[in-house]
């Protein structure tokens, strides 16, 4: 604050960084290294991951990189390349910050995009991995939005919305605490206009296939996973979701319930989003599917958080219920189709099954392309349709989206991949040497949800699914994961062998959930288990 000079709140941290940095320069490499396994095991050394790979230490990584084929493939690779991105996101989110468009290989002063938050899509994905892979990092962002997003945030609401309820931010955040929409062109307010970010956030995990379309220059099902509903229904840590967790999820509620507005176009009762458009999509209009979809899953998670968190005011609880069931939820089939942006001209709302809007989603997925040419031709954007292929059980489209990334490409000048380089980093595009990290950190959560997937749903008294090899490409044919979380508070250990699985674990926590599970495989429910609080079930195939 203007008091203190807009200092940072605690000593300043270069005295102790260059005796830190001397005291590292005089130590012998073996030393440094073993310090750093015993540094960092503890924070990966709960799971493991076998795609049936054959270590290569007789060659070099670059040799291996350009010796690889897409749709061929080498598992020894893409082993290397998920266990390289749990590795990145250790070394960027510990302590006081989060990890942020370049994790803690920023350079200099100066960087892309000011390597800040952009939570549109970015910061999302650079934690999509942690609980899924049993990692120990995410505080460092739950205490970031507590400490910067929250009360900045509430002032936000207030000043450029006129609401006195919760807080907000927008699309691109700093260390600093802005969350306003940052206007820098003719058209940052594509970008900008985002206040769909908190609900995004506090909210999140790999959802269905209903969420497509929410970000129009990509392919699009929202891949949500992770964040702060995600980490206490991943651990069941009631005590962190009774200090922490509730009143982020609860103050991003607030905003939203007071944001949504009846839909006076179509009077058809319904309650909308106005004014939004689709991230970084110009076109603007009310009801985007990607607003009303975030939303309305916001709503069922305050009202699964609220009697865990002890919470005793039932006006907030009633008022959540009651606007939720008025929500268009964004789901709507056009002429050809696909799923559609926009509600429809007629504004009749349509009830589809679920295999209706798989089907859309298919059909838009492909509409959408591969994420190369004429595309932007990022990284980041290839790992997320991978994560929606994998979601709608496609292993061949899933596996040659991964393997689209690593593809050689020729320039006018050279030759190159298209996205991971010789050193591993995800570049943003072929024509670019720009990092960005949110690629290397999809990249094990994407993986893994060719392998496992555990849909939420909204009522704990319903039976969670748990679906095991729903992609599993032929490339893969035997394998094994230990330590996967999934949701309740429950660990999965998992082995395949010809494409087909032979066994599976389900350990339930002390302080898991007790609830009927369903083991999926090949569409069919193989065994029905009543996972209670401190029990180890194993199924043979």
């Amino acid at each position: 604050d203007a008091a203190h000079s807009y200092s940072f709140k605690l000593a300043d941290p270069h005295d102790a960084l260059v005796v830190l940095i001397g005291k590292a320069a005089q130590s012998d490499v073996g030393s440094q290294l073993a310090q750093h396994v015993q540094d960092y095991g503890p924070a990966v050394g709960k799971f493991s991951l076998s795609l049936g790979q054959q270590p290569d230490l007789d060659n070099p990584t670059d040799q291996l990189w350009d010796a690889y084929r897409t749709n061929a493939g080498n598992p020894y690779l893409e082993w290397l390349l998920f266990n390289y991105g749990r590795y990145m996101l250790i070394s960027s989110s510990r302590g006081l910050l989060s990890a942020n468009l370049q994790g803690m290989w920023a350079f200099q002063q100066s960087n892309d995009w000011g390597a800040d938050y952009h939570a549109n899509i970015n910061l999302q994905m650079n934690y999509w991995m942690a609980e899924m892979t049993n990692m120990d990092v995410a505080k460092p962002l739950f205490d970031y939005i507590e400490k910067t997003w929250v009360p900045r945030g509430t002032e936000t609401a207030q000043i450029l919305y006129n609401i006195s309820r919760g807080w907000v931010t927008h699309d691109e955040m700093n260390i600093f605490g802005h969350t306003g929409m940052k206007l820098n062109s003719d058209d940052s307010q594509a970008s900008v206009n985002y206040p769909e970010c908190p609900a995004w956030m506090v909210r999140c995990r790999i959802l269905t296939s209903d969420q497509i379309l929410v970000y129009a220059r990509v392919s699009s099902c929202m891949v949500q996973m992770i964040h702060v509903w995600d980490h206490f229904d991943y651990t069941h840590d009631v005590d962190w979701w009774k200090a922490q967790g509730w009143a982020l999820l609860r103050g991003a509620t607030e905003f939203q319930l007071q944001k949504l507005i009846p839909d006076l176009h179509f009077n058809d009762s319904t309650l909308v989003v106005s004014p939004c458009n689709s991230p970084e999509q110009t076109p603007v209009t009310f009801g985007c599917p990607h607003a009303q979809q975030v939303i309305w899953q916001l709503f069922n998670s305050a009202e699964k958080g609220y009697q865990v968190a002890e919470d005793t005011d039932s006006v907030f609880l009633d008022e959540v219920r009651t606007k939720r069931s008025q929500m268009d939820k964004g789901i709507h089939i056009g002429s050809w189709g696909q799923l559609q942006g926009p509600v429809p001209q007629n504004g009749n709302l349509h009830n589809y099954t679920t295999q209706d809007v798989i089907d859309a989603a298919t059909i838009s997925l492909i509409h959408r392309g591969n994420g190369t040419d004429p595309d932007a031709d990022s990284g980041w954007e290839k790992v997320w349709r991978a994560a929606q292929w994998a979601q709608l059980g496609n292993a061949t489209e899933f596996y040659h989206e991964l393997s689209v990334c690593y593809m050689q490409v020729t320039q006018p000048s050279k030759r190159s991949h298209r996205n991971f380089g010789h050193d591993l980093f995800s570049r943003y595009n072929p024509n670019s040497n720009r990092f960005q990290i949110d690629a290397n950190l999809a990249y094990p959560a994407v993986l893994l949800n060719g392998l496992i997937q555990a849909p939420d749903i909204a009522s704990y008294s319903a039976p969670l699914n748990i679906i095991l090899l729903p992609a599993l490409p032929t490339n893969w044919p035997s394998g094994s994961i230990h330590g996967a979380r999934i949701h309740g508070g429950r660990t999965l250990d998992l082995e395949w062998s010809d494409g087909k699985p032979t066994q599976a674990t389900i350990t339930t926590d002390q302080t898991g959930i007790s609830r009927t599970v369903d083991v999926v495989y090949a569409g069919r429910v193989v065994k029905t288990l009543t996972a209670g609080s401190s029990s180890t079930q194993t199924i043979s195939f």
